[in-house]
Parts: structure tokens; sequence; C-alpha cells
């Protein structure tokens, strides 16, 4: 994208010789002044080069689909220059949708060209391709057990017979599944993968309900298959004997099993300089000073230049908040699809500690990692997702980017480094009202305490209602704490499990933690 647009850009006499094309600011320069804009997901003034170009104060567009919908802008011609994404032929539709650009009478032309450039040995395939035309398909199957799935969380469908009425009112049911029985297999995959359950009716009626983990997903919006198949993959992983190795290995299950981060694509640039952040295990001091170039791509697995992003987070935060806009000299903006996602199903996994449906390690560190990647131009290190917690609970999601920075910067000038403050009146900065921040103390793990005994056993201390999780290696138990000391026994260990010996115990309320051992690195700043 931005080196076809410099290319345009030198042809129309812009010095373009040597310009490094992850440059953001500089590129939007020089192709501005040629009269070229960008327009890309994540390109930081696609906004200004929509604006530019319908008032005709540029006259060239370089852009992917996005403009393909939803974009009413004057072209007077269209150029798809490439008739595949990816490894991918593109779709005929996506290719007419841009076609459709050119020439609209509604934004100012009368006339208008569109071409398509491909291979001598494609032309005729798209010829064919085009002239057929397609027919719009329903996409819904593609993902039907999440669209089941909101339907239950939202209350419009509480039953089997429900359900099914939705399903034959969908148009993919029109256009030929005229069967239940697509709707019946996403109903028994949401059963068997823990996302909703059945209840039988006094009159023969199957009843659906979501469980809680089911709500989570399709509030977090992740894909429930995805879901599924990350939860099967780190219940079978061991524990981890430390803090580093716990966020090394959930940043690489992460990184190779969600397709958005093992399919990311980087520049040229960026893959050097990711390449150097893996090969020192994300820490950004080395990369700088190692002049050793690595062979390009030699031995890259999908999945690894997302898993070097992730762990430059985990590893090196100073890094995100050194020069505002660049990450070790490659754009921000280039970094943050692959970061949002990872963001997301990490806060689904740390959600779920309370729950007991991942292993408590895994909760604590990805709730934790969550909160510091969404905050990560603030640099925030190993242990602070707890008080960025309590900052977006108090600042809300609306003013969240605003009141956030300053809640965080102001409790770090007064060497705060958790949510444990023994005070009961809001911070300045905070935007809930009395009444709620009380009740959002109450949801705090403070006051939580283990404390080991001679006998083997765990004394612990957690707030009334909390949920107390022991392990031992991959074996957990949990209980519900009625806010007095308990003595708890740990769970004995499988004799197959590697991390058998591996002991360790968390308290989790509704949104905050607490454990011993190595987790209790996440428990807050020093």
């Amino acid at each position: 994208m931005r080196a076809t647009a410099l290319a345009i850009a030198a042809d129309r006499g812009v010095p373009t010789r040597g310009v490094d094309a992850d440059d953001t600011e500089l590129v939007e320069r020089l192709c501005g002044s040629a009269g070229v804009g960008l327009h890309y997901r994540d390109w930081p003034y696609k906004r200004e080069a929509e604006k530019a170009f319908r008032a005709r104060e540029s006259d060239v567009l370089v852009a992917t689909s996005t403009v393909a919908a939803g974009v009413n802008l004057p072209a007077r011609a269209v150029v798809v220059r490439d008739g595949r994404l990816g490894r991918d032929r593109i779709e005929v539709s996506m290719v007419q949708q841009m076609f459709g650009r050119a020439g609209r009478v509604g934004a100012g032309e009368r006339e208008g060209w569109a071409y398509l450039l491909a291979d001598e040995t494609e032309r005729p395939v798209w010829q064919a391709r085009l002239t057929a035309g397609y027919t719009v398909r329903s996409r819904i199957g593609d993902r039907l057990p999440d669209h089941v799935l909101a339907e239950l969380v939202q209350g419009r469908v509480t039953s089997l017979e429900e359900a099914e009425d939705w399903w034959t009112d969908t148009f993919a049911f029109h256009q030929g599944h005229d069967s239940v029985e697509p709707l019946h297999d996403a109903v028994v995959y949401l059963e068997e993968a823990g996302f909703l359950r059945r209840h039988g009716g006094p009159r023969g009626d199957t009843f659906l309900e979501p469980t809680e983990r089911g709500t989570l997903t399709s509030r977090f919006m992740v894909d429930a298959v995805l879901a599924h198949e990350l939860s099967e993959a780190v219940r079978d992983l061991p524990v981890p004997e430390d803090p580093d190795h716990a966020e090394e290995t959930l940043t690489r299950l992460l990184a190779t099993r969600l397709p958005d981060l093992a399919e990311a694509a980087f520049s040229d640039r960026a893959r050097v300089t990711l390449r150097r952040v893996l090969r020192h295990q994300g820490r950004a001091e080395e990369p700088e000073s190692d002049q050793e170039p690595p062979d390009k791509d030699e031995g890259l697995l999908p999945g690894d230049l997302a898993h070097a992003v992730l762990l430059l987070v985990a590893t090196s935060p100073q890094a995100f908040a050194a020069r505002a806009g660049y990450v070790l000299g490659i754009p921000a903006d280039s970094l943050t699809a692959v970061l949002d996602e990872a963001q997301r199903y990490l806060a689904w996994l740390g959600a779920q500690g309370e729950l007991g449906t991942v292993h408590p390690w895994a909760a604590v560190v990805a709730a934790d990692l969550a909160e510091r990647i969404r905050w990560r131009a603030l640099g925030p290190e190993r242990g602070a997702g707890r008080l960025l917690w309590m900052c977006g609970r108090m600042a809300t999601p609306q003013l969240a980017p605003r009141l956030v920075p300053r809640m965080w910067r102001a409790a770090r000038d007064r060497g705060i480094g958790a949510p444990d403050w023994a005070g009961t009146v809001p911070p300045r900065d905070s935007a809930i009202a009395p009444a709620r921040y009380q009740t959002l103390l109450k949801q705090r793990a403070t006051g939580s305490a283990f404390t080991t005994r001679r006998s083997g056993s765990l004394g612990v201390e957690a707030p009334h209602g909390a949920v107390i999780c022991l392990w031992d290696g991959t074996t957990t138990i949990r209980y519900v704490s009625d806010g007095a000391p308990a003595l708890v026994d740990y769970p004995p260990g499988r004799r197959d499990d590697s991390s058998r010996g591996r002991r360790g115990g968390a308290v989790f309320t509704r949104g905050d933690r607490h454990a011993t051992g190595w987790l209790a690195s996440y428990n807050g700043l020093s």
C-alpha cells in the first residue's frame, strides 16, 4: 500500500528515493503533496484522505477493499491491481463492489471506467467470472454457533423450539438449508463446549440457557469455536515454573491459535526488528545493539512475528511509551490489529478465573496481560493489571481513554501499585457515583492472604463470596469463601502430570484476584 502510493508520488515528481515506507508521517506528507491519499483499516490518516479525495484536493486514492462498501467517493476510474487477497482469489462480489465506485452519479460523476490488472493466464478466468456475475450467499452458517449463542445471551431465544423458529426465518434457511439440522448441530456444539445447557420443560419443551462462560464468550465477541479450541489448549498446558515462562507460553499459544495473529502481515522493516525481538525473548534493549542481520524469514513459523509483538509488551513495555507513534521504529498503528485481537482473548481468559473454567495460573496471567496490552502507551509492567482494572472501573468505559492515564499516573506518583488502599473516598478523577464506588471497593480481592502450614495445608483469608482456588499441577479445586479464615488442602496431583508438585493458590472476585507463589508478582507493583 505505502510502496504503491510512494511510487505514484515519485512518478509525479516528488523525491521519494530512500524514503522509509514505515515512516507514517513522512509517507503521508510526501504522498499528500502529490495529490495521493491512502485508505486502509490501520492507516491513521484515512479520514483525512477521504475528505481530501471527496473535495478533489487529491485525485488518487490508494486503498484496500475498505472503500468497496459504505464509502461514497467521487471516483472516475477504479483500478484493481491484484486479483488475489493473500493466497486466495478475490471474490467476484468484492471486485464488482470496487468497480461500483467508478462513475457514481450521486458522487458528482457522469461516467466511469473500471480496470482489473490480471496475468494473461488469469484473464480468461476473470472475464468468465465477471460475465457470470455472482449470487448473494448468506454467511451466517460460517459462524452459526456464535449467532445462536448471541440470541440466547440477549434473551431473544430461550428454547430449542424458539431457536428453530429463528433459524427458519433466516436468509440461509431459505437459500437451500431447508433443514433444522445445522441449527441442531450448532446447539450440540455449544452444549459440548460448555457454552449452554439444556433443561427439560413440563410440557416436553427443551429450554436453552447460556452458561456464565457462554455469556462471557458472546459479550467479549470471541469466536465460539476458537474459544473452545483455545480453552482445550490451555487445559493441556503444564503449570509454568515462573512468570516469564507463563507469559511466553500464553502469548505463543495465542499467536499460533488465533488466525489473525498467525497470518498477520508486517512490512520488511518490521519483520527484521521483530525477528530480533523474538530472538532476544522480547527484550527491547538487545535488538538495537544486535548488528547481526537475521536471515530473512529463515525458520520463521506462522505466528512467530505476532508472538514477538506480544512478548515486547510483556517484557519491554517501555518501548510503547518511548516515542509517540513508533515502537522500535515500527509504526505503532501497524501493530494495533494484533494487539487488539490478543487483548480481547486474554481478557476473556482472565474473566474466567472466578468461574474455574480455565486453570487459575492462566486466568491470573491473562487478566494482567490484557490490561497491560490495552494500556500499553502507559508502559505498565508486570503486576500493573489490578491497578489498571480499578482505574478503568472508576473511569467508566466512555471516559476511560482520558481518565485512566490520569488516575494511573496519580497513583504511581504516590507509590500506589495495587488497588488495596484503605480509604473509602473516591479519587478526585473518579467518574462514578459514591455508592458505586463503595460497591467497587467490595469487589476487590483486597485483604486476601495465604499462609503455608507445617501440615502442608494452606491457610486462606478471602472476602466473603470470593472463590478460592488451589492446585497441584493441572489438578485444581475450588471453594467459596464465607469470609472467615480457612484451612484448606491441596488436591492430589496426577501421577502423569509433568507439573505435579507445582502448587499454588489464588482468590478470585468478580474482576479482581490475588495469588500466592510466583503468581504473587501479579498482585501489584512494588
